[in-house]
């Protein structure tokens, strides 16, 4: 918002120019929560320039046309100036830029020697002060004012507007009487109202129209009043230049009132043709199923049924809150006014502004809320201006209907002693008591406590608060400590300890797997991806996801960033393929990337969506391989290897399974890792069709890990084993098996049948072709046994051996070569 200063002077005292200096007293709004973006200035700067009072004129005893003079500055002995404007003399009161002083154009002035004389400052002329193209002389300024007064105290050379920023609770800030109201707050003096009452006359403005409020809950209080007689035209240049100074266009004299109005007061009012209301009767409703009302920027809306709506008889007149409509506003042939000053629902106020994206000066204060007891107020204030610029006849007093009041807090009880525990401070009841009512909180002392009963021994009793009718934002007692802060100054709160036991806090399961998850994926040399969590409903086409599968049910945006991407995701599969397409397409080979995030389902009806934590990792080939990473390991067994890692270094034994029941893995390269019951992972190379629609040319593998299932899943628990001193004996066994036999079931088998002497087992070789059956495999294993307390011997090594190949041939056909 933005606040000329001249303006704000005529509402409250300024502590500047006079008592301090302009930077402090804007430090001290944003210290108090007003924070100055910007500070414009719309004339010459006129600091350091001060008032001199010219004693004596001499001829420079050097030069014919310059002059030697006495100026008293205010500062002490006079000084000597050299000037060289014909029209200077004795007793003239002028500008003068003393020594170490700048110009508005930036030119410093320093003690200099002209014609062998010194001169202590310059005597300025209109040009040289930016007001003006005369410089043929000096400017004399007018009256008596004194040496030494700061020059822009008595030239009024522009204006400095603040650009200040308002919090979305301070709806009350938002007006030039709310920002008084915070400057009177800090450094005291009157408030200064203009005057709103108007000069009534003629028939009742309850003849002319009626209002009714058909949605209580949407408009808590809406008045109406009649403004007859109105000739419509330019506004008088006074009122044009507030409406710029604060950064509005000026329109017409009744559109400029109700935006003056505005400015003044923060209450957005409306001004309908009284012509143009069918009916006589003025409705605030909800809108119609399929309604649609054309604005007052030619644009046609189409309306909610949670939008309200101000109405006639027959139809919609404004979006109530946020914009007029065009068939009701005022024309040049507009004589009788309609004066619209209400209160709506802030919620409701802010959805429908940024459901049809259309935010205005008028939404802006709706949004925050308004002040209940401010709404009359405002509009007598704009009846009056109208009849004042307009020529217009106030109709006899005002039409009001009111709705479903909002809620607010009518008092609210405060102790002393928390108020000092949370702030640090020592203040008593009466200080605190003090500090509200300066920011107009009414404060009763030696109220009851909430418990009926009266304080503890040694504490004062509570006080018992009433926040005036423009605070809804204060609601608890905290928000009363918080005021106490800013009325005393937060700068003024001394830095202290916190007294208390510091309990320790820890992370809770779901985050603390995240982050390892995080920190893993990245350990086997993923790179980590954030991408928008919302997708195109054709993706899911893409991965083949079918009908029925329950991530077909997605939960809709309502006002998404891009039309396209409609709804949040089920899965994050698709967000890493559309991320690997566009790296492949420009160029990037040999991707290995992961993103780790939410994922959203729909709930029943009338429930809340479902959220759950997915990690997605993709693998892609390169062309041509590498030294380190050679072509021809398939990127399959390069994920599988990559997948385990990660869930091993997370602490969980995974057991492999080949085959999948992801539609948009490969059939025959794809499997799930599981931990006990829990399937915590699925893995594979990419479904042709899918790698296709994402434009995969080369070999991809993907894997997905559930991180809900994880939590679920039971962790392997670590266990230190001493290192045996004893030697380990190494048993290599080549098998002929089925090619549908799984290697991780033989693997399996062998650890179960061999018995505590195992040590580990490995597959180190797979072959199949010449001399291998037709669908037959040959794997072979590596056997590491070992006992901690003795050697094994030769014949117990055979017995093992023996025992193992002996359970591979029933179990699995397996024949040793």
């Amino acid at each position: 918002m933005r606040v000329p200063l001249r303006w704000l002077a005529e509402w409250v005292d300024l502590p500047w120019p006079g008592r301090e200096t302009l930077e402090a007293f804007l430090e001290r709004l944003t210290i108090a929560g007003l924070e100055v973006e910007d500070v414009v200035r719309t004339g010459p700067d006129l600091a350091g320039l001060v008032v001199g009072h010219v004693l004596a004129r001499e001829k420079h005893p050097g030069a014919d046309r310059l002059s030697l003079c006495r100026v008293d500055l205010g500062r002490g002995e006079p000084v000597e100036i050299v000037c060289g404007a014909p029209n200077v003399a004795a007793g003239q009161k002028v500008a003068v830029a003393p020594e170490g002083a700048a110009l508005p154009d930036g030119t410093r002035i320093r003690r200099s020697k002209i014609r062998g004389v010194a001169s202590h400052g310059m005597i300025c002329s209109a040009r040289e002060l930016g007001l003006g193209e005369d410089a043929a002389g000096i400017l004399v300024l007018a009256g008596d004012p004194a040496p030494g007064t700061p020059l822009g105290d008595v030239l009024r050379a522009g204006d400095v507007v603040l650009d200040v920023a308002i919090t979305p609770n301070r709806g009350d800030w938002a007006s030039l009487l709310g920002i008084a109201r915070e400057v009177r707050a800090h450094y005291g003096g009157a408030l200064r109202m203009p005057p709103t009452a108007p000069d009534e006359s003629g028939e009742d403005a309850a003849r002319a129209v009626r209002v009714r409020i058909e949605d209580a809950a949407g408009c808590p209080r809406y008045v109406a009043r009649v403004v007859r007689g109105v000739r419509v035209g330019p506004s008088p240049a006074w009122l044009r230049e507030r409406l710029e100074s604060a950064g509005l266009r000026p329109v017409n004299d009744v559109v400029d009132v109700t935006n003056l109005v505005m400015l003044e007061l923060g209450q957005p009012l409306h001004a309908f043709d009284l012509a143009k209301v069918r009916g006589g009767e003025i409705r605030v409703r909800a809108a119609r199923p399929g309604e649609r009302l054309t604005t007052l920027d030619g644009a046609e809306r189409a309306l909610a049924p949670e939008d309200l709506v101000i109405a006639d008889a027959e139809r919609g007149l404004a979006v109530a809150g946020v914009m007029g409509g065009r068939d009701s506003g005022i024309g040049e042939a507009t004589t009788d006014v309609v004066i619209e000053s209400a209160q709506f629902h802030p919620a409701r106020i802010r959805r429908t502004a940024r459901r049809l994206g259309l935010h205005s000066d008028a939404s802006y204060r709706f949004e925050r809320g308004v002040d209940p007891e401010g709404v009359a107020r405002a509009a007598d204030r704009a009846a009056r201006l109208l009849a004042e610029l307009a020529g217009g006849r106030v109709a006899r007093g005002a039409v009001e209907a009111r709705g479903e009041a909002l809620p607010r807090a009518e008092a609210i009880e405060l102790r002393p002693e928390r108020v000092n525990r949370l702030l640090g401070t020592a203040l008593s009841s009466g200080e605190i008591a003090a500090l509200l009512a300066r920011l107009d909180v009414a404060v009763e002392q030696g109220a009851r406590t909430s418990a009926g009963g009266a304080a503890g021994p040694g504490a004062e009793a509570a006080l018992l608060c009433r926040p005036p009718s423009w605070r809804a934002d204060l609601a608890a007692p905290e928000d009363l400590v918080e005021e106490v802060a800013r009325a005393r100054g937060y700068d003024r709160i001394e830095a202290t300890l916190p007294v208390g036991p510091c309990a320790g806090a820890e992370a809770p399961p779901a985050r603390r797997l995240r982050e390892a998850a995080r920190d893993a994926l990245a350990r086997v040399g993923l790179v980590e991806l954030m991408t928008f969590p919302a997708l195109r409903e054709a993706e899911l086409d893409a991965l083949r996801i079918p009908a029925d599968d329950p991530r077909r049910a997605l939960v809709r945006i309502v006002n998404p960033v891009q039309s396209e991407h409609a709804a949040l995701r089920p899965t994050l599969v698709a967000s890493v393929l559309r991320a690997a397409q566009l790296n492949l397409a420009r160029q990037a080979e040999g991707l290995r990337l992961f993103e780790l995030g939410a994922t959203f389902a729909a709930g029943a009806p009338g429930a809340l969506p479902s959220e759950g934590v997915e990690a997605v990792a993709l693998w892609t080939d390169a062309r041509g391989g590498s030294l380190w990473e050679p072509r021809d390991v398939p990127v399959f067994f390069r994920a599988k290897g990559a997948a385990e890692s990660v869930l091993a270094e997370l602490g969980y034994a995974a057991a492999f399974r080949a085959g999948s029941a992801e539609p948009y893995l490969h059939p025959g390269a794809s499997g799930e890792l599981r931990v006990g019951a829990e399937r915590v992972a699925a893995l594979g190379e990419l479904h042709p069709e899918t790698a296709a629609a994402f434009d995969l040319a080369g070999p991809a593998a993907i894997a997905v890990f559930d991180l809900a299932a994880l939590l679920r899943a039971p962790r392997a628990e670590p266990r230190y084993r001493d290192i045996s001193r004893q030697p380990k004996v190494r048993r290599d066994l080549a098998l002929l098996l089925d090619r549908g036999v799984a290697a991780g079931d033989v693997v399996e088998a062998i650890r179960k049948t061999a018995g505590a002497a195992l040590q580990s087992v490995t597959v180190f070789d797979r072959y199949e072709g010449r001399g291998v059956p037709e669908g037959k495999v040959s794997v072979a294993f590596r056997l590491e046994l070992q006992r901690p307390d003795r050697t094994l011997t030769d014949t117990e090594v055979g017995r093992v051996v023996e025992r193992i190949v002996k359970d591979l041939s029933q179990r699995f056909g397996g024949e040793l070569r």
